[in-house]
């Protein structure tokens, strides 16, 4: 199993997020992960600076290291604007980049008051949510084609495409993960996650299509994960897992990083 590290950018504000990645870098980790937030106060920090911006500022700082966001919420930007974000990510980073996509939060949960803050009221129904990420799925499909329409010639191609990785928690999302993209995320300590990580991977093989498929769950930073002394790696590998994503929320343990370097190397 291999294993990611996700910060909080909210709380490890530049440079403290460049330390930690190049510090990740050092240890072993294979990807580094922000998120994508418009206010702080959703991951109880002060702000929050913008995803895009943050990635490209971490992939001209680091040279191996994997980068992306965990996730993108499909309803904060214009799809053409995502594609061109991720395109221009990956050649920024010599290929390192790694998009992770999700379909937003319902506008009951706490994390759509960013949104409405700024006058963007989530879509009501699960269904809803989903069509926004597919749609977010076909422009980029559409803007990164081989043989696209040529009024689109002149728009940053990703060179390779980045692999795709979908943030769930539901069945539904699940198989839409599993048809079109190459991965699949969920909070490990969801009550479903074995069932909801089972119809991704069953969508994936349904599919057809030959292309890289990673199976990932995100938990909290715990050393015991990492040097391999904990009894949820069994439970993850039976789900199938192959990558477990680290998330330090409230700070970041560079002396946990460096421990882990033992481990990972």
């Amino acid at each position: 199993m291999r294993f990611d590290l996700q910060i909080n950018p909210g709380t490890a504000i530049w440079p403290i997020a460049r330390d930690a990645a190049l510090a990740a870098e050092a240890a072993g980790f294979k990807t580094f992960w922000t998120v994508d937030h418009l206010a702080g106060d959703v991951m109880k920090a002060p702000d929050m600076p913008e995803c895009f911006t943050l990635l490209g500022a971490l992939a001209s700082a680091t040279k191996t290291i994997e980068l992306g966001p965990l996730v993108v919420n499909v309803g904060n930007r214009h799809p053409a604007m995502l594609a061109n974000s991720a395109a221009t990510m990956q050649q920024i980073c010599g290929g390192r980049f790694v998009l992770g996509l999700g379909a937003g939060a319902s506008p009951n949960s706490p994390f759509a008051a960013e949104q409405r803050a700024i006058g963007v009221i989530p879509p009501a129904k699960m269904s809803e949510r989903h069509a926004v990420l597919i749609n977010a799925l076909d422009v980029m499909n559409e803007m990164w084609a081989p043989n696209r329409r040529v009024e689109l010639e002149k728009f940053p191609l990703p060179n390779p495409r980045p692999e795709v990785i979908v943030g769930v928690n539901s069945v539904a999302l699940a198989r839409i993960a599993g048809a079109r993209t190459n991965g699949v995320n969920i909070r490990a300590s969801h009550e479903r996650a074995g069932e909801i990580l089972a119809a991704a991977q069953d969508a994936h093989k349904s599919s057809g299509i030959n292309k890289p498929f990673t199976v990932s769950v995100w938990e909290h930073y715990d050393e015991a994960l990492v040097s391999g002394d904990d009894t949820r790696l069994d439970v993850w590998r039976s789900w199938g897992v192959d990558r477990a994503i680290l998330l330090m929320f409230k700070s970041v343990d560079f002396a946990a990083i460096d421990r882990a370097a033992k481990y990972l190397n």
